[in-house]
């Protein structure tokens, strides 16, 4: 079997959770014997770039275009994206295409698919088929009803545009369902993303649950000098990990309003931030000197160091995570996670077993769970470190594989 993953970006670029999750679910298809290639498609891009890598066995092609000026329509479609897609499809004559995040790809990928006749698979890691901003979320952090009418900014609607916000035309929803209406199946990796866009109208017989998959961590020596000098005095610290940089939607707000709670109560507390965002709460988070260090954008390789000497890992988000790939990677080391209890990570989190869950948005729930977790028994907290590892060994990535195959099989039987 021959498949082609489509995505807008790919390591060792922007690495979120779709692209980390791609780049193990691609050397693990390779490690069974299936033929597996990447084409990273982006026009968004600052400079034309047309070249072929190579990343731990996994073959890349990036084509990426230069956009002076970016109308909305060319959020939707762009030609240039969909002759490459089309001379990539012609050049490697795949069974099967696996498509992930497209926002700087535009859906020109599946009408060169359409019109090739190849079928399409489509892993689903937030709301883009149903909102500009992929969240669904609204500046002033309320959320939409997935069940608005498609010209949503004419009735009062204030999308959230920090972020990524694209195609934003009228009757987009109906406009986005059209255009990947040959999408055999929507693969999905939490039941609360399912349900979501169930509620909007998509069939369920496309909605797929597909749990993600992760290899195990080897170790390996961070490449991030602050990160080794945080290991070589871990031993000294109670130390949480939040992964989500200044992002408002990833929490960087109510972490904030925590802190001091955090700090008064927890005796050699530091709190480790790393990744980019807002400049407004990275200014605020250091004013907390020198228990928070920010570390700005770490390479995903050296997360896993990280998470590994780490006590608590955080996940306060407020908008709908689907299913966050640091949770698996925390887990695997054997760290405790406390995230809010909103979208996929309850589906995920066994209170007082392998984490804790908070009210969304509660900066004082999060600080009261952070201080009684420290609180607790060494003994506790090492059978909770226990637990977590017990809990990930059934969410393997090898489950992730015999099930991706499955519904490939499934695809290519119809």
């Amino acid at each position: 079997m021959r498949v082609l993953f489509i995505m807008n970006t790919f390591p060792p670029a922007y690495t979120g959770g779709a692209e980390i999750s791609a780049y193990h679910t691609c050397r693990g298809l390779l490690r069974e014997g299936i033929n597996c290639s990447v084409l990273v498609v982006n026009n968004r891009s600052r400079e034309p770039i047309n070249e072929w890598y190579e990343l731990d066995g996994i073959p890349v092609h990036r084509v990426n275009f230069y956009t002076h000026w970016r109308p909305v329509w060319r959020d939707i479609f762009d030609g240039r994206i969909y002759q490459a897609v089309k001379a990539e499809l012609r050049h490697l004559k795949p069974d099967l295409v696996h498509v992930h995040n497209v926002s700087g790809a535009t859906l020109a990928p599946y009408l060169a698919c359409r019109r090739l006749n190849v079928p399409v698979v489509n892993t689903l890691h937030d709301e883009w088929l149903l909102c500009p901003n992929n969240m669904l979320y609204q500046h002033d952090g309320t959320f939409c009803d997935p069940l608005h009418p498609n010209d949503c900014h004419h009735l009062g609607y204030k999308c959230f545009r920090q972020y990524d916000y694209w195609g934003a035309i009228p009757y987009r929803r109906a406009v986005f369902a059209a255009l990947t209406a040959n999408v055999k199946a929507f693969l999905v990796p939490s039941q609360a993303l399912i349900d979501v866009h169930h509620h909007a109208g998509y069939d369920l017989s496309r909605l797929r649950l597909v749990r993600l998959g992760f290899e195990l961590p080897t170790p390996e020596e961070p490449t991030h000098p602050k990160i080794r000098e945080i290991i070589s005095t871990a031993h000294q610290y109670q130390t949480i990990v939040f992964a989500g940089g200044g992002n408002e939607t990833k929490g960087a707000k109510v972490l904030l309003q925590a802190i001091p709670a955090m700090l008064d109560k927890v005796e050699r507390l530091q709190v480790i931030i790393a990744g980019s965002g807002d400049e407004r709460f990275l200014n605020l988070f250091h004013q907390y000197d020198p228990a928070v260090q920010i570390l700005g954008q770490v390479p995903f390789k050296d997360m896993r160091a990280l998470f590994a000497i780490a006590d608590l890992v955080l996940i306060p988000s407020i908008w709908l995570e689907n299913s966050p790939v640091v949770i698996f990677e925390s887990f695997q080391v054997g760290t405790p996670i406390i995230g809010s209890a909103f979208g996929g990570i309850p589906e995920f989190i066994q209170e007082g077993k392998t984490g804790y869950l908070f009210p969304k948005g509660d900066a004082v729930a999060l600080s009261q769970k952070i201080i009684s977790h420290f609180q607790r028994p060494a003994h506790e907290r090492r059978r909770m470190r226990q637990q977590c590892v017990k809990y990930i060994r059934t969410l393997t990535l090898e489950n992730h594989l015999k099930n991706l195959q499955q519904v490939y099989h499934e695809v290519l039987a119809n």
